[in-house]
């Protein structure tokens, strides 16, 4: 081989070399800016070694039964949440009001018994004879998706739980609910409807 093929196959592996160079610090940088962009809503602290750490570890399930005011087996609900309460072991409890969703001849029928319009009441007509209301526990994961009151969309977002506690107090009483319920009792999601 010649001298300047030698110094031409060289300068084609310093350039192989500088470009997978550049595309592996291109690469990294997209890592660390996607993992910033994921935590950015937690806060971090050192550690006892002096790295950062997160200050807010993934929310766990309980393992027990919850205590909520349920029926047993029962997997969903739906109602209004009236108030919470953080009880002393972190967990949040809502006041929870139970409510019916009538639809056609059903809806219909208590329409005209209770001196409402019979037709509009078809689409869906929500009743609430009952003014008991029930203690149930949230689960430290529990997923909430707003609409219209509590995110401003017409399609479900999610949303932080603490953006329906903060409602409850001007809305609790107006915002529909649908609950859905692990086999512990816990609510482990919530979902902002509107049913009629």
């Amino acid at each position: 081989m010649s001298r300047r093929h030698n110094l031409l196959l060289a300068a084609l592996v310093l350039v192989a070399v500088a470009l997978v160079g550049l595309g592996t610090g291109f690469l990294l940088s997209l890592t660390d800016s996607g993992a910033d962009s994921t935590s950015a809503g937690r806060t971090t602290s050192p550690g006892p070694s002096g790295s950062a750490t997160s200050a807010t570890p993934t929310p766990r399930r309980p393992t027990v039964a919850s205590g909520s005011q349920i029926e047993r087996g029962r997997t969903q609900d739906i109602g209004y949440f009236l108030g919470a309460r953080r009880t002393a072991n972190g967990l949040t409890h809502v006041a929870f009001d139970r409510v019916q969703l009538l639809r056609g001849d059903a809806a219909e029928k208590y329409a005209k018994a209770h001196g409402g319009n019979a037709q509009t009441a078809r689409s869906g007509l929500i009743v609430n004879e009952n003014p008991r209301t029930r203690d149930l526990v949230l689960a430290p994961d529990v997923k909430v998706f707003g609409g219209v009151q509590l995110a401003a969309s017409s399609d479900p977002e999610r949303v932080p739980v603490q953006t329906l506690l903060d409602a409850l107090d001007s809305k609790g009483g107006t915002i529909q609910l649908e609950l859905r319920f692990d086999k512990l009792g816990y609510v482990v999601q919530v979902t902002e409807k509107r049913y009629a």
